[in-house]
């Protein structure tokens, strides 16, 4: 854990910096070493998160079905935290997520270049005043 009371490990910090950066790969490795020492909801938590990064990082492989099977599964386990946990606004996030994945499906959706470069989601804190990149 970080000084002042810092509800997060150094290395959430950095997933989310990959994440945003769209380093799906390296994000779930960082974020998988705060999974395992993880208890109870912060296990779910990091997991869903996980989960949703791994979701990011089939699809930008054209893999559309591990991409939604990811998702499926970030969802879920979304599904079990409170709204807020800690800084982590979590309906905020899936949100983005949902909106991300609107409309596409494995049986009708093909790959374009929009849809290659369509925008995607960012993990931001509550409170942040500005870029964890700083």
């Amino acid at each position: 854990m970080n000084s002042n009371k810092d509800p997060y490990p150094e290395n959430f910090y950095r997933g989310i910096d990959f994440f945003n950066r769209q380093f799906y790969y390296e994000c779930h490795d960082v974020w998988e070493e705060v999974w395992g020492n993880a208890k109870g909801e912060e296990k779910i938590f990091y997991q869903a998160l996980i989960m949703a990064a791994v979701s990011l990082y089939h699809f930008g492989n054209d893999n559309l079905k591990g991409a939604l099977s990811c998702y499926q599964k970030s969802l879920e386990r979304f599904r079990q935290l409170p709204n807020q946990f800690f800084q982590f606004n979590v309906p905020r996030f899936v949100k983005q997520m949902e909106g991300f994945y609107f409309g596409i499906s494995v049986e009708k959706t093909h790959w374009t270049q929009d849809l290659r470069d369509k925008p995607r989601p960012t993990i931001k804190l509550e409170g942040e005043e500005s870029s964890l990149c700083n």
